[in-house]
């Protein structure tokens, strides 16, 4: 009779993104989440074998038995140590928990069997019991993905993210982020901007349409991410500000020497969405150093040397992408210019704090949410700018090549003019104001004004203004709100929204992006910096009316409306579009500040929809005019 291969079990950790052996980083409830069992064998023959862990919810309750999704070959001649092990997928056996297993409150690995692969037969095992862990509920990750559409060559050729940037990055955020779940909407829009525009371009879009989202109701929570298909040109991706929320970077197939999945706009959307969340640049891989005194691992590595924390990606099988071990000495956090990117134990923590604290402050439970600290270990043989053994670093945007008729039922329009008066005279009139500025040469611009609901604010704006970098004055601008007829005009002092990834030596730029209150007369907005008017809007005559709207084709998944107004637009007057799916219930803003009389539908907006409605709002910035009409066919 053959001798039976004997079993000790070294270590068990459960994991979700990033983890150690003491289960440190916080456990999210209902996350996908992997069970590890590090195995080795003492004595007797090679074997391969797979395993059996029971899970209780409580002492009382009963076990659950789940099987490993994989098998391992355990050879007593030959095993790896516990760092190796832990930094390869393939040689832990993995579990993949049942949701039931996840939900708030504590779960018990109760007893571990190994058993051979081919006889079935269960294998002499022997080493520590299994861990008890809690798991913590959080609030899911809200965020609205745009693709922004543009036409770029000779002659003009569209380009629009492609089908697997949008899955990608969604999937991404959902294995690496802190959450239960992401609640995404998506949509293509036409860039306001020409090619080559910039991310503070996309981003003041991004603002204005997400400010008309909130006025017509939509939810506080979230965040916007623009992304650019760099098919045409290749776009630099920020924030505006830290924390904010509005983001926009590139998306595309290059892989920067290390990621073969087809996709880079995910891990760049996840560092990108990772300062709407307050967090910043470690600064180590020529990335500027915002958080340098706190990031607590050497060279913006996920761990250092005693082999503590571990990523682990948890795979999407719907993508093709396995389960993976990311060494924490090798790969490197997101919110680094370091090549092979994940997400830290220290960022993990900091994104979830953040996302505790909108909840909180958004629910009306607490002051503004400010800046989290994240508790970060002592930590040594850190240089300034050193790239380290990350490799030769520095900002993936610097290794990149440059590469230079139905017919519509007719409308029904409502007149909303914002200063008409209330039943104690006029009314206070709110707008929002986006603007770009650039702090370094004193200038700015007023991009987009319209009217909104009061409600379109953040409280406090906090969900969108963000302090200054360590050691730095907050930098703030005014606008200056003038009034008819002689009154005193509406000062509001607004923070600047500097573009989260400065270049040594490049202008200091960011948004401006508020929801003001305009008084009941006004006539003008000025944009103040430094004492100095550096910009002035003043609204044209009313607005006009839509007359009609047809349907001029579909191409690519995007139906084409021609408008038809009772007047030629003047300057000074926009319009915006939103779409409703459901009838009227919710609404997606498509447009913003638009002048020509053709309006772009993406049908993902509604492809499953049978009421669908389009609404036109023109407006001159303090009044407006809405028609809504159905969009058939």
């Amino acid at each position: 009779m053959a001798t039976q291969t004997q079993a000790v079990l070294d270590a068990t950790e459960i994991t979700q993104a990033v983890q150690d052996l003491d289960h440190s980083v916080t456990l999210i409830a209902r996350k996908t989440t992997v069970v590890r069992l590090y195995v080795s064998g003492t004595s007797g023959p090679a074997a391969q074998v797979r395993g059996v862990i029971a899970v209780r919810r409580s002492d009382a309750g009963p076990a659950v038995t789940v099987e490993s999704v994989n098998a391992i070959t355990l050879d007593p001649a030959h095993s790896p140590d516990l760092a190796a092990r832990r930094g390869n997928a393939d040689l832990s056996l993995n579990f993949l928990l049942p949701t039931g297993l996840t939900t708030e409150g504590e779960s018990t690995i109760s007893a571990m069997r190994v058993v051979d692969a081919v006889s079935g037969t269960q294998l002499p095992l022997t080493g520590p019991a299994g861990p008890t862990v809690r798991f913590q509920a959080g609030p899911p990750l809200h965020v609205r993905i745009l693709g922004i559409r543009y036409e770029y060559g000779t002659p003009p050729t569209v380009h629009a993210p492609r089908d697997l940037d949008y899955r990608a990055l969604i999937s991404w955020l959902t294995r690496a982020y802190p959450v239960p779940e992401v609640i995404s909407t998506r949509a293509v829009v036409d860039a306001s901007a020409p090619p080559d525009f910039t991310s503070d371009d996309v981003n003041a879009q991004l603002a204005a349409l997400r400010a008309l989202d909130m006025s017509t109701g939509g939810d506080q929570h979230t965040h916007y991410y623009g992304m650019v298909a760099d098919s045409g040109f290749f776009m630099r991706g920020s924030a505006a500000g830290i924390p904010a929320t509005v983001a926009s970077g590139p998306t595309g197939p290059a892989t920067f020497g290390w990621d073969f999945d087809g996709v880079y706009g995910d891990w760049y959307g996840g560092h990108e969405l990772g300062h709407t969340f307050g967090r910043k640049h470690p600064g180590f891989c020529r990335e500027s150093a915002d958080d340098l005194l706190h990031y607590p691992f050497p060279h913006g590595q996920l761990g250092d040397t005693t082999h503590e924390f571990m990523g682990f990606d948890v795979g999407d099988p719907a993508l093709g992408l396995p389960m993976r071990a990311m060494p924490g000495e090798q790969w490197h956090d997101v919110m680094t210019y370091c090549d092979r990117q994940w997400i830290s134990s220290y960022t993990h923590e900091g994104i979830r704090q953040r996302l505790l604290a909108e909840d909180a402050l958004l629910a009306g439970a607490g002051p503004a949410a400010g800046p989290v600290p994240v508790p970060a270990p002592p930590r040594a043989g850190v240089g300034v700018g050193s790239a380290g053994p990350g490799g030769k670093g520095g900002r993936p945007d610097d290794r990149y090549p440059t590469r230079t008729a139905t017919v519509v039922t007719p409308p029904r329009a409502t007149s909303d003019a914002a200063a008409g008066p209330g039943p104690d005279g006029p009314a206070e009139q709110y707008v929002s104001v986006v603007g770009t500025v650039n702090l370094t040469q004193g200038k700015g611009g007023i991009r987009y004004v319209n009217p909104v609901e009061p409600h379109a604010a953040p409280p406090s704006d906090a969900a969108s203004a963000g302090p200054a970098p360590d050691g730095a004055e907050a930098q703030t601008a005014v606008l200056r709100i003038v009034q008819s007829g002689g009154a005193a005009p509406k000062e509001i002092t607004v923070p600047v929204k500097l573009s989260s990834e400065p270049d040594p030596g490049a202008d200091r730029t960011g948004l401006i992006d508020a929801v003001a209150p305009a008084g009941t007369t006004p006539e003008a907005i000025e944009l103040v910096l430094g004492g100095h008017v550096v910009d002035t809007f003043r609204p044209a005559g009313p607005p006009p009316a839509l007359r009609t709207a047809r349907h001029t084709g579909t191409e690519g998944g995007v139906l084409g409306m021609a408008l038809e107004f009772d007047a030629g637009p003047e300057p000074g007057q926009t319009y915006s579009a939103q779409v409703s799916p459901d009838g009227g219930r919710t609404w997606h803003t498509v447009g913003v500040g638009l002048k020509d009389p053709t309006v772009h539908l993406d049908r993902n907006l509604f492809r499953h929809s049978t009421d669908v409605l389009l609404r036109i709002t023109t407006t001159n910035g303090f009044s407006s005019t809405t028609a809504e009409t159905s969009v058939a066919g």
